[in-house]
Parts: C-alpha cells; sequence; structure tokens
C-alpha cells in the first residue's frame, strides 16, 4: 500500500482547512483529471434526441404558420381566468421551491427551473400583451423582478448541480450536501 492509499483525511481535518487550504484542495484535484459526467449512450437517450430534434423541426414551419395568420387583436373570453391561473401556478412553483430549500431538498432544482421558466413567460407576455398605458410599469416589473427572481433561480439551480456532481465525483453519494 502506497502513501496515497494510506493516507485518508477525515471529516474533522477537512472542516479544519482554511477557505484557502479548501479552495487549493479544489483546485489541485480538478488538476488531476475528474471527467465530466455525461449522459449514458443507448437506445434511450438517442430516442430522447430524435424526438428532440424534430420536434424542434416541426416546430420552425408551424411558427412560420402561426406568423401568417395569427390576428393581430383577439379577445379572449377567459383572459382574467388564464393570469389568475397562471400567476397560481406561479406562487405554488416559488412555495414549493422555498419549502424545499428550506428542507435542504436537492430535488429543488425540479420546482426552481419550472417557476424560473414561468417567470420568464411571465415578463414575455405581460410586456407583449400590454396596453400602450402598461407598458412602462410591464417593461419595469419584468426587468426588475421578474427576469432577476428567474436568474435567482437558475442560479440556485447551478450551485446544486455543482454540489450533486461534487458528490458523487468524490465517491460518497450516500450523504447529503450541506446546504447551510
Amino acid at each position: 500500500m502506497d502513501e496515497v492509499d494510506a493516507r485518508r483525511w477525515t471529516d474533522e481535518e477537512l472542516a479544519r482547512l482554511t477557505v484557502r487550504e479548501r479552495e487549493e484542495l479544489v483546485r489541485r484535484l480538478v488538476a488531476t483529471g475528474i471527467t465530466h459526467p455525461t449522459l449514458p449512450s443507448g437506445r434511450r437517450r438517442r430516442r430522447f434526441l430524435l424526438l428532440a430534434a424534430l420536434g424542434s423541426l416541426v416546430l420552425v414551419p408551424w411558427i412560420g404558420v402561426l406568423a401568417a395568420t395569427l390576428p393581430h387583436r383577439y379577445e379572449a373570453r377567459h383572459w382574467t381566468l388564464a393570469w389568475v391561473g397562471f400567476d397560481v401556478a406561479l406562487m405554488a412553483g416559488l412555495a414549493v421551491t422555498a419549502w424545499m430549500a428550506w428542507r435542504a431538498r436537492p430535488a429543488l432544482v425540479v420546482p426552481a427551473l419550472i417557476t424560473a421558466t414561468l417567470l420568464v413567460c411571465d415578463a414575455w407576455f405581460d410586456t407583449t400583451t400590454a396596453q400602450r398605458s402598461d407598458v412602462l410599469v410591464s417593461a419595469l416589473s419584468a426587468l426588475l423582478l421578474e427576469l432577476p427572481m428567474a436568474a435567482v433561480l437558475v442560479g440556485a439551480v447551478v450551485i446544486v448541480l455543482r454540489s450533486l456532481v461534487v458528490l458523487r465525483s468524490s465517491g460518497d453519494g450516500s450523504r447529503r450536501a450541506d446546504a447551510g
């Protein structure tokens, strides 16, 4: 058994490292050639890829049809229901994301990404459907609230996913990431 195999750091020893020592350790570990995780290859992946690629290709002519045939004005019968329902879904997404963050659940990536997407859609539809007198309020709401909140949610997802990759690559997938 060589010296590297004989020497294992305990959690207590790692906890005693300074922030700079930990950063240096991470840099050195990354330099050792840790490979980036990739999706497994196989029939399921090829099917998924085919479905996603065909779906995006089919949308190209459909977008052209919509651009050419949709009326410039349209009166919606359930306008209030559509917007209130959308905002209820947005509230539920934020609430579930907050609860999962409070409970330090890595699965928060799912509601966080859904909610971030809803926030971007909310900003888009608020600004593009606003009457002339409401454009400024809609644009400010999008730029100061909805889009920044979506960016924060996506940032949280990146942080959680990175910590999960580090845990998995360390071989200790049984332990939960410390969310504190």
